[in-house]
């Protein structure tokens, strides 16, 4: 029999403590899987066999709310009394947009309109954002149409024309209108429009103002990109726009902010009929007052002086 040398004995040694090792560890191992499991299983039991006072106490204990302790000499503190939280009150929303036709003057045998609505002041200035946001530009070439009232309108009375307003705090905002040529000089106020219902359908009306040239608030203010538009009577309540048929290319239009003076000259005057045409008709017309891209100046007043079916328009630009 061969014998092992003195190595071969220690190597064998060595193998058979690491495998003693190996092998205590995995039994360990199975131990405490075998007693976890068990462990587990033992209170999962419990769970499901225990009585509910035995759950109960096994809950933490409640914390107890402090009581507050009365002070002799000056007894409990103050209790806030909680207020109910008042909900917004809700502001009608109106659902008509500006006109988009012209101001109209109604004759004396027509009946007027009676307003079911007036926008506030917050929707006429949202208004005027979104039709400053438009793309729309007013027509630059129609035909210029040089119209006389018929000679059997009555020759017309002087008229007192107020006195100009104080001037206005907000830049740009018109206070005073000056046409020398035609003898107009007024003083100028913001207007809006109306909202009117006819045949169950509710359109808007603009406000054209009583004795003073009426600036439509949602256009552009003086000197500033897009179109001024300015309304008066013809022939009614202080008529300050009476003459305005008699302007002529090229005649010089001031328009005051307060101190500030603005300087145009008429470019275009044009006569359209709006009495009984179509509404697609009377959008057309409109266009003459809607946003443009330059800086302009639109005035706009009824005629004949007898009548009110056709609007006479001057459109001018700044010097």
């Amino acid at each position: 029999m061969k014998k092992l040398s003195n190595a071969q004995i220690l190597i064998e040694q060595i193998a058979l403590l690491l495998a003693s090792f190996v092998w205590t560890v995995v039994v360990l191992a199975v131990v405490s899987m075998v007693w976890v499991y068990q462990d587990v299983q033992t209170r999962w039991e419990f769970v499901l066999n225990a009585p509910p006072e035995a759950l109960a106490q096994a809950a933490p204990p409640p914390t107890a709310t402090p009581t507050p302790t009365m002070t002799p000499w000056r007894g409990p503190g103050p209790t806030a009394t909680p207020t109910a939280t008042q909900p917004p009150t809700p502001t009608a929303t109106l659902v008509v947009k500006p006109p988009d036709i012209l101001p109209e003057t109604f004759n004396a045998d027509e009946p007027t309109p009676m307003p079911v609505a007036v926008p506030s002041l917050d929707e006429v200035a949202e208004a005027g954002a979104e039709q400053a946001n438009s793309a729309a530009i007013a027509p630059t070439s129609l035909p210029t149409l040089i119209a006389q009232s018929p000679d059997q309108n009555p020759e017309p009375t002087p008229t007192s024309f107020p006195l100009p307003a104080e001037p206005s705090a907000e830049s740009g905002v018109p206070t005073r209108l000056v046409i020398e040529s035609v003898g107009i000089d007024s003083a100028v106020v913001s207007v809006g429009w109306y909202v009117v219902e006819q045949a169950g359908r509710q359109y808007s009306i603009w406000n054209v103002a009583d004795n003073a040239v009426g600036w439509h608030k949602t256009s552009a203010r003086l000197g500033q990109p897009g179109n001024s538009v300015m309304t008066g009577h013809h022939n009614v309540k202080g008529e300050v726009f009476r003459d305005l048929v008699n302007v002529e290319v090229g005649d010089k239009v001031v328009v005051y902010s307060g101190e500030q003076a603005y300087e145009y000259t008429v470019e275009l005057k044009t006569i359209v009929k709006e009495k009984g045409e179509s509404i697609d008709v009377r959008r057309q017309n409109a266009q003459w007052i809607a946003t443009t891209n330059d800086e302009r100046l639109t005035l706009v007043t009824c005629w004949p002086y007898t009548n009110n079916t056709h609007r006479v328009i001057v459109v001018a630009k700044p010097l």
